[in-house]
């Protein structure tokens, strides 16, 4: 059984990664119309329509096809119907290969004498596209990094070298230092923001299962025990329950005070735990010293076995401080919901505890089944 840190542990790992995909989902999505849009641009510009036809279109039908694939990616992304690794590996196979597109294109812009007249529309791209990058990728910033450095740095170094460009070329590289900065900045407001969900969420979950939760014994309370009664009453199979009192609690009370009462209750908590460990039982406490136990899958004389059980280990394990063995008793009323009874829960519980209070009618420290 996992431990509840290793659980909580894996929880802020799943939301972390559905968080994720939805943002990479969500941001990703659209971005493939804009390198069509580039594209176009730029092939205009250089009357590429006119001079290589086949050439432009080619590349305006790979973009247009890399943009198909992210909106057809992002509506799988919606319904995360499969699972989220191979879609985030997806995502970025398809990122990274427009980045890596695009790269390679402004590189062949600068340095073909043809493609003069559509470089600055290039580079103006090239500064947007690596932008976004740093600025809305930063989930998995070494995946941004990556994409930044295919899709700008080609441009920064070659811009050295042509002639006429230093200015730019000083320009590409104090915005390269910019884009680094602001890739770290992306991933450390990013992860502030996932932390304080994270936050959030747990919060949530606190006060939903201190909702459900009895604060001294951490066994289910009251309302949780009626809830998943009613759950259990339309489940297949049988069904029996077993109502608990521990008897004479208030002499313990009056006796050794009320934190040795609690003491008792905690104590007693604990061996129904250890008792039905195992039996898919569903454990309460519903009153002051009465408890709850709901048995699925049980008929009654394995209930009322069980009961029997606990009594006797009851006898062996005392619970009040400074007392003698078996100084801490117990009356068990055990029933199990049968169709043809027809029975409502509340029909049902009140039947079982009838069974209860003939039990410590009749003397206590004993299991009463429910008359038929």
């Amino acid at each position: 059984m996992s431990s509840p840190t290793a659980e909580g542990v894996s929880s802020d790992a799943q939301f972390r990664r559905r968080r994720e995909l939805a943002e990479t989902a969500a941001r990703g999505g659209l971005g493939g119309a804009f390198y069509v849009l580039g594209w176009l641009v730029v092939a205009y510009g250089a009357g590429l329509h006119r001079s290589r036809p086949l050439l432009a279109a080619g590349l305006t039908g790979l973009f247009l096809l890399l943009a198909g694939l992210r909106l057809a990616l992002g509506r799988r992304s919606a319904g995360q119907a499969e699972p989220i690794a191979p879609l985030l590996s997806a995502w970025w196979l398809l990122l990274l290969t427009t980045a890596a597109l695009w790269g390679g294109l402004a590189v062949w812009v600068l340095l073909d004498p043809q493609m003069q007249p559509a470089r600055l529309v290039a580079l103006i791209c090239t500064v947007a596209y690596a932008t976004a990058f740093a600025h809305t990728f930063a989930m998995r910033w070494h995946y941004a990094l990556l994409a930044i450095a295919l899709l700008f740095l080609p441009s920064v170094v070659l811009s050295w070298f042509v002639v006429g460009f230093g200015g730019v070329a000083f320009a590409l590289s104090v915005f390269l230092v910019y884009l680094l900065s602001a890739l770290r900045q992306s991933r450390q407001q990013y992860e502030r923001q996932l932390l304080l969900e994270l936050a959030l969420l747990h919060q949530r979950d606190l006060y939903e299962k201190q909702s459900r939760t009895d604060a001294l014994t951490g066994l289910d309370n009251r309302r949780e025990f009626a809830f998943n009664l009613e759950r259990a009453l339309i489940a297949d199979g049988p069904l029996s329950l077993l109502l608990i009192d521990i008897d004479h609690f208030k002499l313990i009370n009056d006796r050794y005070g009320h934190a040795a009462g609690d003491a008792v209750l905690t104590a007693f908590a604990d061996q129904l735990r250890e008792h039905f460990d195992g039996r898919g039982a569903r454990l309460a406490r519903i009153g002051g010293e009465e408890f709850a136990v709901l048995l699925a899958g049980a008929d009654e004389d394995a209930a009322a076995a069980a009961a029997l059980a606990l009594c006797r280990r009851l006898a062996r394990a005392p619970l009040a401080p400074n007392a003698e063995r078996g100084a801490v008793t117990v009356s068990i009323g055990v029933g199990e919901l049968r169709a043809e009874r027809g029975q409502r829960s509340d029909d049902f519980l009140a039947a079982v505890d009838r069974s209860l209070y003939r039990a410590k009618a009749e003397g206590r420290n004993r299991v009463c089944r429910v008359e038929r």
